[in-house]
């Protein structure tokens, strides 16, 4: 009789064919990539059962970062479009992960805000 050796599973199942049937698990990766369409709220990514708290700090992050952009871009090219930015709440639920990254986003919207403030104090007319 011969002995059959097992090998490990080297190709494990993802995390969206784990769930029940029908129901779709977002990976890592997309939402790292997009998280503003995967997440209806930076609170979604906190309450997350699969991520580990460094994949949900790493995805804050990147949320952070593109909403600093929109941020950033729409105070130069668009000041009078009142784009909804959710800096403020993702950087509320990074605060949960990385205190300090938290910080310093929050400083940064901050400058971005008082910059567009100034000018748009600047182009009002006297």
């Amino acid at each position: 009789m011969d002995m059959v050796e097992a090998k490990p599973d080297t190709n494990p199942t993802p995390v969206s064919q784990v769930t029940s049937p029908g129901v779709s698990e977002p990976s890592f990766v997309e939402a790292l990539v997009d998280p503003v369409n995967i997440f209806a709220s930076p609170q979604e990514v906190v309450d997350h059962p699969w991520f580990s708290d460094e994949e949900k700090r790493t995805i804050l992050l990147s949320w952070a970062r593109d909403e600093l952009v929109i941020e950033q871009v729409t105070g130069k090219v668009m000041p009078d479009l009142q784009v909804k930015s959710r800096i403020d709440a993702v950087v509320e639920a990074l605060s949960l992960f990385d205190p300090s990254a938290a910080g310093e986003y929050l400083s940064a919207v901050q400058a971005i805000r008082g910059n567009r403030k100034r000018a748009a104090r600047r182009t009002l007319p006297h």
